[in-house]
């Protein structure tokens, strides 16, 4: 394979001191383990020294610098006639983290306002954002044909300050959240269509980072494109002794952990490499949303190729969950540095115009969400008791029109607050809501519904009336309505099954 697999873009690409640094590098450090990147350029993505910077936005939250090539090649204008587009080189800096994450920005020629699909890449261990944006894909001229926006995040690791070993970390997921939101803020985006698509490291940074983000507003994958990818990160540990040390100072030690089981689609065995029974899987989360895998029956990372097989497994078992595995047996990449584990074995027209048919739609009705923060997750917005732990919630909404809707929130788990739209789920307020809860942590919730136009006549609970009540937390149930938001509170003072009813 040559070095660049597709026509050179249009751009303002900025930082790619790679013509002029190391020509063979991309390809020579796909591997993993394999040369990182930074030992190569002495920093991920581009030489700094070589940009000069013109301010594009600056915030208190952000500032993002468009910067330009001194190589006049790579800005070549060969982007298809009468679409077209710019594709940029982005620096963002992230308070949350105190890190600049690198971006590829790909836009569209499209008419002002005209919100087209995002496509984000995740690159693989040991290279940068350009392997997916420029080397080794043609994602970003087909994305180019279809006028879809293409976003490639370096995903800087802060606490290794380098953008070729993040295996789903969450700090280098804020990093991620970032660009994604200065994209979505910036440029006339999809909500319902964006997708994830990564290779090996990516590939698993793909799936997790969809898992762990299931926000709409803040840009939730409606479908997510895995090849080869790690999708358990304890297992990267086990099997790559060479970095074992790196992973540690990421995750904060050596696992299991929570750092490892939230950076992960999938919890595995230490031992043998098998699913953990009721383990902290986080593609639960990814209910409605579709899932495609791909591998080379040859690939030389084995336990890649396992792991892509415990995530179909558990996503096939459970219900609601959507999986597509793809086994190939033809070599795809014999030419390459490192034989069998390369992009080569997506064919991108194919991959996007399976993309093309995926659209989030509602959040599903039944499901479970296994959180690692307080977030929105799946239309559910959780607070936790305790931070830095798992909160869990199984879920069950039925609507009907001619009696309450109802609403099961059963097996919670260090959740303090959780709040629900109706109308969102497609719920009618106005006949009224029934509803039943459990913790198997035995503590107390407070449950928010909005979509109730006005105050309820009688509230509930086990066949006893509640009273309003909008004071203070007490150890007595209670309830309160306010009017200015529709909101109303439920404050269930124990763990244990308890019904409510609300009749408008």
């Amino acid at each position: 394979m040559s070095l660049i697999k597709t026509p050179l873009f249009k751009t303002f690409v900025a930082g790619l001191a790679l013509a002029a640094t190391a020509t063979a590098a991309p390809q020579a450090s796909r591997s993993l383990p394999g040369v990182g990147l930074r030992t190569l350029l002495g920093r991920p993505g581009g030489a700094p020294m070589a940009m000069s910077p013109q301010s594009l936005r600056t915030s208190q939250a952000t500032t993002a610098w468009l910067t330009s090539i001194a190589t006049p090649a790579l800005s070549a204008p060969v982007l298809i006639p009468g679409i077209g587009g710019t594709a940029y080189v982005l620096r963002l800096f992230v308070p949350e983290t105190g890190n600049e994450e690198l971006f590829t920005l790909h836009v569209p020629d499209s008419p002002p306002g005209q919100a087209r699909p995002l496509l984000v890449g995740f690159h693989g261990y040991g290279v940068s954002h350009l392997d997916f944006s420029y080397y080794n894909t043609s994602f970003l001229s087909e994305a180019d044909a279809r006028d879809w926006f293409v976003l490639a995040p370096i995903q800087i690791n802060p606490l290794l300050n380098t953008g070729d070993l993040s295996f789903g970390s969450a700090d280098s997921q804020l990093n991620v959240r970032a660009v994604m939101e200065y994209t979505l803020a910036n440029w006339p985006i999809d909500l319902d269509r964006i997708y994830g698509i990564g290779f090996s490291m990516g590939g698993g940074n793909a799936v997790s980072y969809g898992a762990r983000h299931r926000n709409r507003e803040r840009g939730a994958f409606s479908a997510i494109v895995n090849h080869t990818g790690a999708t358990s990160a304890s297992d990267v540990w086990v099997h790559e002794p060479a970095i074992r040390a790196p992973l540690e100072v990421t995750f904060g030690g050596p696992p299991p952990g929570f750092e490892y089981a939230r950076s992960s689609a999938v919890e595995l065995s230490l031992a043998d490499g098998s699913l953990v029974q009721g383990g902290r899987h986080m593609a639960t989360n990814l209910a409605g949303v579709a899932v495609r895998s791909y591998y080379f029956n040859g690939d030389p990372k084995a336990y890649l190729r396992d792991q892509s097989d415990r995530l179909d497994e558990f996503m096939s078992a459970t219900p609601g969950l959507s999986h597509e595995l793809i086994v190939e047996t033809t070599s795809p990449c014999p030419n390459s540095p490192n034989p069998n584990h390369c992009w080569d074995l997506l064919d991108e027209p194919t991959v996007l115009d399976w993309l093309a048919t995926q659209s989030l739609g509602p959040p599903p009705l039944q499901g479970r969400i296994l959180a690692d923060r307080a977030e929105r997750w799946n239309g559910f917005d959780l607070e936790q008791h305790a931070p830095g732990a798992f909160s869990s919630l199984d879920y069950d909404l039925v609507s009907n029109s001619t009696s309450p809707s109802q609403v099961s929130l059963m097996n919670r788990e260090n959740t303090s607050v959780i709040g629900l739209d109706l109308a969102e789920f497609g719920l009618d307020a106005t006949v009224g809501v029934q509803l039943q809860t459990f913790a198997r942590d035995g503590l107390p919730v407070t449950i928010s519904i909005q979509g109730l136009v006005g105050p309820p006549a009688v509230v509930r609970r086990n066949n006893l009336q509640v009273p309003s009540d909008c004071g203070p937390p007490s150890t007595a149930p209670r309830w309160c309505f306010d009017a200015a938001s529709g909101t109303l509170e439920l404050h269930e003072p124990t763990g244990s099954f308890s019904r409510w009813s609300v009749t408008p």
